[in-house]
């Protein structure tokens, strides 16, 4: 028995497989995926894309904005849904695409790709997204832009005209000179339009889960004692938003004076939309008949507790191309006519 066992030839040990090499591969080719994505924009792009659908809310934007602004307007390209502005030969597109065509070849910027959301005041643009600072320059230089610093923060600016500023690569601002130094000023000083909780709680309420929102402050909070006295009637602030999923949908929410200045609009803007000729004489006939048809789906409600009246509209793609090439025309009118009035001022004779 202890013969036979001894005979037996002692099995040869079974050599290990090479899966260490393989995962350390894979693991290799996984960091270096998320390397090139990073280097190449598309790792921030995709995170800003997610936080778009889900987590839209962006307050930070309004840091950088004064807090003496009296309005802003916030755009999200993450949630706009290009089908619905219409074709792509249609009006409104063919303006988007010209828009970031001219800016990509002045400064490198790709508004479609580098940007996440944009605040616009009056004077002063807020981008978010993804920015070099240095091939900015470069290409700025070639445009007789200059180095400039304020409180420790370079911008570039050309003299008389406008400036723009690179914050940690990540925050853009445009817009002329001092208001480039007074956004500065007013995010050190945390004086911006985002301690305002007039602003935020009417974005808030009317929701930041769209790629177009905006309010516009047209009275203080608390009227004065003439306000009150002689009883001012006029609107306090207009908040309105677009949103694009589905189709085109607008809101609009007008704080007014009182419950009775509220519902007295409201019947205002009822007599209003019912007037065709007044429309056409407004925006001309084919527009004024794209409008009116937008006007006569709108549903109007006024909150009596808030004082508020809320104007829900659809706008078809159709309708919106209409719209935009009346605008487009009667942007050009005005640019020939303003052509006009100044060469005759150069040609007149001097009193």
């Amino acid at each position: 028995m202890s013969t036979e066992s001894a005979s037996k030839p002692t099995p040869a040990a079974k050599v290990p497989k090479k899966r260490g090499k393989a995962k350390y591969i894979v693991l290799l080719a996984l960091v270096l995926s998320v390397f090139l994505a990073a280097q190449t924009g598309l790792l921030g792009y995709g995170w800003a894309h997610l936080r778009a659908a889900t987590f839209p809310k962006d307050e930070s934007l309004l840091e950088y904005v004064q807090g003496s602004a009296t309005g802003v307007v916030i755009v999200d390209p993450h949630q706009l849904d290009l089908k619905v502005l219409g074709g792509e030969g249609g009006a409104v597109r063919q303006h988007l695409e010209r828009t970031r065509d001219d800016i990509k070849k002045a400064t490198g910027i790709d508004l479609s790709f580098d940007v996440d959301k944009l605040a616009f005041s009056s004077s002063l643009v807020v981008a978010r997204g993804r920015f070099n600072e240095q091939k900015l320059a470069e290409r700025l230089a070639e445009r007789s832009y200059v180095a400039a610093e304020h409180k420790g923060v370079k911008f570039l600016v050309r003299a008389g005209e406008d400036a723009i500023a690179v914050r940690d690569g990540s925050i853009l601002l445009y817009g002329p000179e001092p208001e480039i130094r007074a956004s500065i000023d007013a995010e050190e000083a945390e004086t911006s339009l985002a301690s305002r909780d007039e602003v935020t709680s009417r974005l808030e309420q009317l929701g930041w889960d769209r790629p177009l929102l905006g309010v516009a402050l047209l009275a203080q909070e608390k009227p004065s004692l003439r306000a009150i006295l002689v009883g001012s009637t006029g609107p306090r602030a207009v908040t309105f938003g677009v949103a694009t999923k589905g189709g085109i949908s607008a809101k609009v929410a007008i704080d007014a004076a009182s419950p009775n200045a509220a519902e007295e609009l409201r019947k205002l803007l009822e007599e209003k939309r019912a007037d065709a000729q007044a429309l056409n004489a407004l925006v001309g006939p084919e527009a004024g008949a794209a409008l009116a048809e937008v006007m006569k789906r709108a549903q109007l409600s006024v909150d009596q507790g808030a004082g508020r009246l809320t104007i829900q509209a659809d706008v078809r793609p159709e309708e919106l191309d209409v719209l935009a090439k009346a605008s487009e025309k009667a942007a050009g009118s005005l640019g020939e006519m303003y052509k006009a009035a100044r060469l005759f001022q150069l040609l007149a004779p001097g009193p």
